[in-house]
Order: C-alpha cells, then structure tokens, then sequence
C-alpha cells in the first residue's frame, strides 16, 4: 500500500469514529469502504494488525448495519468480505437496520402499553409518566415520517444520478 492510499484509511478512520464506533471497528471499516474489491479476513486482520479472532467477532456485530456482505469464493475455504460502494444505498440500509428497528418494536410492543396504562394512570406521578410515554410514541410517528421521506429522496438522488 501506498503513502496516499495509507492517509485515505486514516482519513477513513477518523471518519468512522465520527459514527461512535471504536478504533479497530474504524479501522476495519474504513479499509473495506476504501478496498476496490473484496478481501479476505485473513487479509483484513494482516492489515489491522488484529487476529483473526478480533477482525470475526467485529464483523459480526457490524456487517448488518454497515451493509458489509459475505462472498465465499469456489474452491477457497476463506470468507472474503465486501463494502457497499453505493453511499445512497449504504445510508439507507444503516436507517433501515438502525432506526427502522426501533419504530418498528416502538409502534409493535410500546403503543399498546401505553394505551392500557392510560386507562390506569391516577395519581399525577403515574400521568406524568403517561405523558412521557405518549411523547416518546409521538416522536416516533415523527421521526418515521422522517425516514421515509429520506427513502424518497435517496431514490430520487438515484434515478436521477448519471
């Protein structure tokens, strides 16, 4: 690798560690952002300097919301991994998986609940607490809203990319 191609991950890094995630998740996510075509977890941990061991167990807690895919290659026993290249459709998938999930259980498990606490809030602790509940179903509702029209407009950027 060369020196631009080392201050691209780097770049990649710090960019990645804007998300929240820790310097090796950074690092692993950067490289395979920046990584043409797949590479193996064998290659991954050599260039991370982290076992193989490490580079697996962060995968797995990663390769869903960043939209990382697993290829497995005939006649080879390695997993190779690869990035979505596509910011657009990158960005959705991490909506999608992240924010998607919790309006889902939200709406699912959380409304009824609220509706049966209604009926028994009496004191005004137990109606204050109603009330925060109702907010947080409210913002919900809100934030979905949201999210789909960032889904309608992710199309529109792609039907509308040359």
């Amino acid at each position: 690798m060369n020196d631009v191609e080392e201050k691209i991950i780097d770049i990649g890094q710090e960019i990645f560690k804007g998300y929240g995630v820790d310097d090796i998740t950074a690092l692993i996510l950067s490289i395979l952002n920046f990584e043409s075509n797949e590479i193996s977890m064998e290659e991954l941990a050599q260039r991370t300097g982290y076992s193989l061991a490490s580079i697996s167990l962060k995968i797995k807690h990663i390769e869903q919301f960043w939209s990382i895919k697993r290829v497995y290659k005939p006649g080879s026993r390695k997993t190779y991994l690869y990035m979505e290249k596509n910011l657009l459709d990158a960005f959705a998938t991490q909506i999608r998986n992240g924010f998607a999930t919790e309006l889902d259980i939200a709406k699912k498990k959380i409304k009824p609940l609220i509706e049966e606490y209604r009926e028994n809030a009496i004191t005004q602790e137990q109606k204050t607490k109603l009330h925060t509940y109702e907010n947080y179903l409210s913002e919900i509702n809100k934030f979905e809203a949201l999210i789909h029209y960032i889904y309608q407009q992710i199309d529109h950027l792609k039907n509308n990319q040359v």
